[in-house]
């Protein structure tokens, strides 16, 4: 249904964390701890989370959460995640090494379901009940990337033993109160080359060792330091007014991509009373929030715009998604991005705009636009832009414009009056 492009690409995505498992078996083969490996130590499943209301390090997509899980495995050990398609429009499972670059994914519609369960997200007929929507996956050493069966390899190549990070991706879950869509988080357990079996708890919930306070989040503060790309802005178009644009960032390791994304951006130069505005044709995607199934024709699963801080711990903003976003009789779509006292009084969705908030005006700041899974037929996607290319050269009228103009000319003359240079 959808292609699975660039899978070892996408862009800056989601922050990351390693801490190590504590209690490991007597005589695992296991790499030599490094000066970072034991700050701190944990023992429950799935120990931080990121989210713009949890952890919001490294760019989060405000309409998804990241739930991230360090593991250690010697030779022969394994995890086994058993877990429950939630009620959302995207899922995946992917590793990564301690660096932050992807090892191997397995995407929603690419883990088959355990016997006696389908998977909704590629069976029409699945129906709704999460008692039938079961799957199992294992996070395995010495196996290559891509080997299918429902394997992730944990190491890079056929290393025997390595440490990494196992996350969790869950995009608008069907209710906005319940990040996890309406089922459990998977539950882990460590099978050891031994023989031993250790299932682990889930841990606290964002008041202890998942959240803000807890004794992970200066941890994961160092680790998006330390691999933050660097270069600041380059290649993410520029930051003139007389001239601005959206481009393929040149660097995109370092801050845990997701393998299905892909993106454009663009540097964000504030003045008080100047609005941004951003518009484009916008692509097809299943409005899941409003009933549709992800099985239905379209060109992308998911798309958004967010607007995000280029200072540490790379915070969000704000991010409008495709469903959150108004579109005109045509199609297409008008984005203010504005500070509340700078909103025009017609950027609202009756006039079809989108207003999104500019957040903090003493820091640099950097807007994303988002394509996750474009369908087979489907060129203009962003997966399909390279490096250095103009966008609109490949997505004609769906890649996103960025002009500026004052508040008092959007009032006056709507979107028109904010012609791109």
């Amino acid at each position: 249904m959808y292609a699975l492009r660039n899978l070892r690409a996408g862009a800056l995505a989601l922050a990351g964390v390693f801490t190590l498992l504590a209690a490991q078996s007597a005589g695992a083969a296991v790499p030599a701890q490094t000066a970072r490996d034991p700050l701190p130590q944990v023992s429950c499943a799935w120990p931080a989370v990121v989210s713009p209301d949890r952890l919001n390090f490294a760019f989060p997509e405000t309409n998804a959460t990241y739930w991230l899980m360090p593991y250690r495995l010697g030779q022969g050990d394994r995890i086994r995640v058993e877990g429950t398609y939630p009620s959302a429009r995207f899922t995946s499972l992917t590793s990564y090494d301690v660096k932050g670059s992807p090892i191997d994914s397995l995407a929603d519609y690419e883990i088959a379901p355990s016997p006696g369960s389908r998977n909704p997200f590629s069976a029409p007929n699945a129906g709704s009940d999460p008692a039938q929507h079961k799957y199992q996956v294992t996070l395995e050493e010495g196996v290559a990337a891509g080997s299918g069966g429902n394997v992730l390899a944990g190491t890079s190549g056929s290393a025997t033993s390595g440490t990494g990070i196992l996350a969790l991706r869950i995009y608008v879950p069907a209710e906005a109160s319940d990040p996890a869509g309406e089922v459990p988080l998977p539950s882990l357990s460590i099978q050891r080359d031994d023989g031993s079996v250790r299932s682990l708890s889930p841990c606290a919930g964002a008041d202890s060792t998942q959240g803000a306070d807890g004794p992970l989040a200066g941890y994961i503060r160092d680790l998006v330091k330390d691999n933050a790309p660097p270069g600041g802005f380059e290649g993410c178009g520029e930051a003139s007014v007389k001239s601005p644009g959206f481009a393929v960032p040149n660097k995109a390791g370092g801050l845990f991509p997701n393998p299905y994304n892909k993106y454009l951006c663009t540097p964000m130069s504030y003045e008080s009373g100047r609005i941004a505005v951003v518009r484009g044709k916008a692509a097809t995607f299943p409005n899941t929030r409003e009933g549709q199934s992800v099985l239905m024709r379209t060109q992308l699963r998911y798309w958004s715009l967010c607007q995000n801080q280029w200072q540490l711990p790379y915070p969000s903003s704000s991010c409008a998604a495709d469903y959150q976003t108004a579109l005109d009789e045509e199609g297409r779509y008008t984005v203010v991005v504005s500070t509340s006292q700078d909103r025009p009084a017609n950027a609202t969705t009756a006039d079809s705009v989108t207003w999104m908030d500019w957040g903090p005006t003493n820091v640099d700041s950097i807007l994303l636009f988002r394509n996750m899974l474009p369908a087979a037929d489907f060129p203009q996607a962003v997966q399909n832009v390279q490096k250095g290319q103009d966008p609109a050269s490949v997505m004609g009228d769906y890649a996103p414009t960025i002009t500026y103009c004052t508040k008092a000319a959007f009032e006056q003359g709507g979107p028109d009056a904010c012609p791109a240079p």
